[in-house]
C-alpha cells in the first residue's frame, strides 16, 4: 500500500512537471511569434524613447538658430505661449462672437486620422466651431485673418532676415482631440505652439534613421504605415529606430528640425498653431525688432516666384533633395 501511495505520488508529480513544461515551451513559442507579428503604435518598435531638451523661456533668434536649428536639435519651451492674446483669448464663444467667422471659409478634414487622399471640405469657420465636437472633422488650414492679429510671431522668429526671407507658412490645428498624423517629414523647419489641450509627438533623427523610416511615398514624405499597428515584419526598420518624444502641454512651444520625421497625436480638446520657415544654415545677425503679430509678416515669402520681402535667399540657404535611394542630401542653391 506504502509503494502504491509513493508510486502513485510519483506519477503525479511527474504528470505535473510534464504539464509545466510544456506550457513554457509554448509560452516561449506564443512570445517568438508575437515578437514576428508585432502591431504596436508607432515608436514603441525599439528601445526606451529617448527626451528632447527642455527650456522655461523662448530664446533670441541668434541664440535659437546657433543652438538648436543650425545643429538640428528639437527643443521644446514649456509655458512660452502662455503670453500669447490667443492662449486666453481663443475660446469657442469668442470665435463665434467674430462676424467674420460666419463668412470666412476654412478647410476641413473628414477623419481625424490623416488620409492625404481626403480632399475635405470647405466650410464656414463659425459652422466649423459649432460642429466640431461632435463630428469627425479637423481643421487644418491657416490662422484666419480675422485672428492674425491675436497670434504674435514668437520671439525666436522674430529677425528681420526671418520675416524678411524665410517665412513659409502658418497652420492652425484645432480639432476635438484623437487626431493621428501620419508618419512623415517635412521640407521645412517647424515651431509647433499649443493654445489648449495636449499632443504627443514622436520623432526620429533624420541622419540616424533616414534608411529605416520608411518613407514610401517619396512626393508626398510621409508612409503608408498604420501609426496604430506597425507591423514590423512589413516595416523592419521601425525595430532599430532611435525614437525621441515630446509631451505638450497648453502654453508649449515644440521646435521639429527640417526633415526631422514624426508622428503626433492630440488628446483633448486641441488647438494648435505652427510657423514653417525655409531651412536656414548660417548664424543669423539680427537687428533689434519690435514684436510682431501674424498680421504684420508675409508667409508667403518661401513660395516659388513670390516676388517679396527686402532681399533674396543667398547661396548658403539649404534645401533638401531626397533621391530614390532613400538618402538625403543638403544642397546649397
Amino acid at each position: 500500500a506504502v509503494v502504491s501511495t509513493q508510486s502513485t505520488g510519483h506519477y503525479y508529480i511527474t504528470n505535473n512537471l510534464s504539464t509545466m513544461v510544456i506550457f513554457q515551451l509554448c509560452l516561449s513559442l506564443i512570445i517568438v511569434l508575437l515578437k514576428e507579428v508585432s502591431t504596436e503604435y508607432i515608436g514603441l518598435q525599439s528601445g526606451p524613447q529617448k527626451s528632447i531638451p527642455i527650456l522655461s523661456k523662448f530664446l533670441s533668434p541668434e541664440d535659437f538658430f546657433k543652438n538648436y536649428v543650425i545643429p538640428g536639435t528639437p527643443v521644446l519651451f514649456k509655458g512660452v505661449a502662455k503670453e500669447f492674446p490667443a492662449y486666453t483669448k481663443w475660446t469657442d464663444d469668442y470665435f463665434k462672437s467674430l462676424p467674420e467667422s460666419k463668412d470666412y471659409t476654412v478647410a476641413v478634414e473628414e477623419g481625424k486620422k490623416e488620409n492625404r487622399n481626403d480632399p475635405g471640405r470647405d466650410i464656414p469657420f463659425s459652422q466649423f466651431v459649432d460642429i466640431y465636437k461632435d463630428d469627425d472633422i479637423y481643421y487644418v488650414d491657416r490662422v484666419p485673418e480675422f485672428l492674425a492679429s491675436d497670434m504674435p510671431l514668437p520671439q525666436p522668429l522674430n529677425c528681420p532676415f526671418v520675416y524678411n526671407n524665410l517665412l513659409a507658412d502658418n497652420v492652425m490645428w484645432f480639432s476635438s482631440g484623437g487626431t493621428k498624423s501620419l508618419w512623415h517629414n517635412d521640407g521645412y523647419e517647424n515651431l509647433n505652439c499649443l493654445m489648449r489641450g495636449k499632443k504627443w509627438f514622436i520623432m526620429a533623427n533624420k541622419n540616424e534613421t533616414v534608411r529605416k523610416a520608411h518613407i514610401d511615398v517619396e512626393n508626398g514624405s510621409y508612409s503608408t504605415v498604420d501609426v496604430e499597428n506597425v507591423d514590423v515584419k512589413k516595416y523592419p526598420g521601425f525595430k532599430d529606430i532611435q525614437f525621441y518624444n515630446a509631451t505638450l502641454e497648453a502654453g508649449d512651444c515644440l521646435y521639429i528640425p527640417w526633415l526631422w520625421f514624426h508622428h503626433v497625436n492630440s488628446i483633448g480638446s486641441n488647438l494648435a498653431v505652427n510657423v514653417w520657415w525655409r531651412p536656414y544654415r548660417t548664424p543669423l545677425e539680427c537687428e533689434e525688432s519690435k514684436p510682431l503679430t501674424f498680421n504684420q509678416v508675409d508667409f508667403r515669402l518661401a513660395e516659388p516666384g513670390f516676388e517679396g520681402g527686402s532681399g533674396t535667399l543667398a547661396e548658403d540657404v539649404v534645401t533638401a533633395i531626397y533621391r530614390h535611394d532613400h538618402m538625403y542630401t543638403a544642397t546649397e542653391v
